[in-house]
């Protein structure tokens, strides 16, 4: 299946392509939708060395689209944490210009969701009347933060996400993933939703978000011991000596919030996916703790986000986070 070998799964989407690029009736514009790490910029650069071969183009040429080097496949940047209407207007500024070294040109727009509705409504012009072998992607986690005119215009695909036995089958061979230890291994199949890149990404021994999860964890059953086998000082000192930048802060948060939500969803005895903890946890957990110290808990932790948005000096944030978490249960 030539480029698309190097894609794992996916078979009928892969079939699609190649069967849409072979027979030149591939359309100008898709969403490619899947959570962070699915594989689809991954699959893009695929269709687009694809393209290029059956093109018949040079070999060389061939090779800088698969190693991402071609000036005529290009990734559009974001602007911090939106796409702006401006790094639209430059896109648009330059698609009708010639291509450099292929009989087409691919635009690829990743984390579409970061689109605003001002950009995309500057998008949507070439999406509705595309300049001849032009093609865009936008890859998004969540569809549903597009405009519908903008949805309703493009080719939506999902992109496939795997059942944990397939992902280990799949990383057996992979250094990263087997010199992990199993609970590491454990919280980066539950929190990847199946996504070979993500879990990798997640079992790694230098990713931190593992140590924020254990830190959270540590938190939240040190205050069910407050004042018997944890002091004041004890868990003070623990949360201020990990937070020690606003990354490691901000994951700890995260997690915290999780476990707390967790927590009040088994409480409630609500039929809900738990995002973190696995039932008997969950359970476990909720008996530690009355309702009301949960929803105070989980107010703490909302303002102290709020507050970090905002550039909150990072020692008094971590301070205010541990004191108060402390005087509420």
């Amino acid at each position: 299946m030539g480029a698309f070998e190097n894609v794992y799964g996916n078979e009928d989407i892969k079939s699609l392509f190649a069967s849409c690029i072979k027979e030149k009736r591939l359309s100008h514009a898709y969403m490619l939708v899947g959570p962070a790490g699915c594989g689809k910029k991954t699959f893009v650069h695929a269709v687009a060395e694809e393209l290029a071969r059956n093109d018949g183009a040079e070999d060389a040429v061939v090779e800088r689209v698969k190693s991402g080097h071609s000036p005529d496949v290009l990734t559009i940047p974001t602007e911090e944490k939106r796409i702006g209407i401006d790094t639209v207007r430059s896109f648009v500024s330059t698609v009708y210009l010639t291509p450099n070294e292929l009989d087409f040109k691919m635009y690829i727009f990743d984390e579409a969701d970061r689109l605003t509705p001002q950009a995309q409504n500057a998008l949507l012009k070439i999406i509705e009347e595309p300049p001849k072998r032009v093609y865009i992607f936008l890859l998004v986690k969540n569809p549903g933060t597009l405009l519908q005119t903008v949805r309703s215009r493009v080719i939506s695909v999902n992109m496939q996400t795997f059942e944990p036995e397939e992902v280990r089958a799949y990383l057996a061979d992979d250094e990263v993933f087997a010199g992990a230890d199993e609970a590491r291994v454990d919280f980066a199949m539950k929190m990847s939703g199946g996504a070979l890149g993500a879990v990798r990404e997640l079992a790694d021994p230098e990713n931190k978000e593992f140590d924020a999860y254990k830190k959270a964890c540590e938190a939240v059953l040190a205050l069910s011991k407050k004042n018997r086998s944890v002091s004041y000082f004890d868990f003070l000192a623990d949360i201020t000596s990990f937070a020690d930048s606003s990354d490691k802060l901000a994951l700890l948060l995260k997690y915290i919030l999780c476990i707390y939500s967790d927590i009040l969803s088994a409480q409630n005895s609500e039929e809900l996916p738990l995002e973190i903890l696995d039932d008997d946890t969950a359970v476990h957990y909720a008996s530690l703790f009355s309702v009301r110290t949960v929803l105070a808990a989980l107010e703490v932790v909302n303002e102290v986000q709020r507050n970090m948005a905002f550039n909150s000096n990072l020692a008094l944030a971590a301070f205010y986070l541990a004191e108060n978490l402390w005087r509420i249960t």
